[in-house]
């Protein structure tokens, strides 16, 4: 949780990143985007520890086993081990 200058201007979680990176931009005309990579996770059996990990590039054994609490970092609020870890 961000204000909205400050999620656009300096997004802190993975998936944030992904999707931000994700938009077309009108300055990168022929710019091929990157797609968030992976599969989207069953709602009914999501993975245990970060939902997110299976698809975040930052994530390690902690991500896979722990769920990452909500925190205050920098004047945002964010749940993220990589975040807190200063990884990213």
């Amino acid at each position: 949780l961000a204000p909205k200058h400050e999620l656009f201007s300096h997004p802190r979680h993975p998936y944030t990143r992904m999707l931000l990176d994700a938009i077309p931009k009108m300055h990168d005309t022929g710019r091929a985007r990157t797609p968030v990579q992976g599969e989207v996770p069953n709602p009914l059996n999501p993975p245990t520890g970060c939902t997110f990990h299976p698809r975040c590039p930052h994530a390690n054994e902690r991500c896979k086993a722990e769920r990452p609490a909500l925190m205050q970092f920098q004047g945002i609020q964010v749940a993220c081990h990589a975040v807190e870890e200063g990884r990213i």
